[in-house]
């Protein structure tokens, strides 16, 4: 909420007479009146310790528009020039104050929310004149000569939607990689018979800890989908699974686990790697 806003919100919950209490910063703060303008809190509290705003209210009651205005330029200039706030920080407060007394029916806003709020004489006079010499004398200036902000003020600007641009690709990027995300981009793929590019999600994922992506090369591995059918690889993959507490992997296991160690000359001889899935069942009714 902007400052004026904030001030508004105030004179019309608890009146105009709330402007002159001290418990008004906090209220501003509560509002988060400071965020676009960060430097506007030593203002206001200088507005407020200084007896500014009890005169304001004084006067907005007794005097005339005119004569409240021109003690109101005569309270800017006394923060710019005593207190050594910038002139656009200390109309704009002052202004906002004269918003909420009903002394004004808009107030401007300051351009620049970063700036520090108060500056030192010698180097405000020297950035002047450097901007009237055209001699570059002072430190960077905030203005370039035809009403506009110089380049190193815009990025200031710039820098916030970079900043938060970089934060949202590192967490994209975060999610991408998860396990958990490359586990069901490879069931998607898996669903859509792309065997390969599936398990190779799945054993990303699987390298990363991920017990569903162990069960599903396991099953892989057991049925000859999409690869050469090979138990001894699916064993692995389901002790893999079963360790971090799959019940599904524990059971697969087991049943696999006897299958490969049944007699090669009995009636429950090992079927060869791929069998289908009729006759795994037909096998397992029998054996098990």
């Amino acid at each position: 909420m902007k400052l004026q806003e904030a001030l508004l919100k105030c004179t019309r919950q608890f009146g105009r007479e709330v402007l002159k209490e001290r418990r008004l910063i906090f209220m501003l703060l509560d509002y988060h009146a400071f965020r676009d303008y960060p430097a506007m809190k030593k203002v206001v509290k200088a507005l407020l310790s200084g007896g500014y705003v009890n005169e304001l209210y004084s006067r907005s009651r007794s005097a005339s528009r005119s004569d409240y205005l021109s003690f109101a330029g005569t309270v800017k200039k006394s923060l710019a020039a005593d207190m050594h706030f910038r002139k656009e920080l200390a109309d704009y407060a002052v202004d906002s104050v004269s918003l909420a007394l009903g002394m004004l029916s808009s107030v401007r806003e300051p351009f620049d929310p970063y700036d520090s709020g108060t500056q030192d004489d010698s180097s405000g006079e020297s950035a002047a004149k450097g901007q009237e010499s055209g001699s570059g004398g002072g430190s960077a200036a905030p203005d370039n000569g035809a009403g506009r902000k110089s380049p190193s003020f815009r990025m200031k600007w710039l820098a916030i939607p970079l900043a938060a641009a970089a934060a949202v690709a590192v967490i994209v990027l975060l999610v991408l990689s998860s396990s958990a995300f490359q586990y069901r981009r490879g069931e998607k793929l898996y669903a859509e018979q792309n065997y390969g590019a599936a398990m190779k999600l799945f054993e990303k994922a699987a390298d990363k800890g991920n017990e569903d992506a162990m069960l599903k090369l396991g099953l892989m591995y057991e049925t000859g989908k999409g690869i050469s059918a090979d138990y001894k690889k699916a064993l692995e993959f389901y002790d893999r699974a079963r360790r971090l507490g799959s019940q599904e992997a524990e059971s697969r296991y087991d049943s696999l686990h006897k299958y490969m160690e049944a007699p090669s000359d009995s009636a429950c001889a090992p079927l060869p790697p791929g069998a289908t899935a009729e006759e795994m069942m037909a096998w397992n009714s029998i054996c098990l």
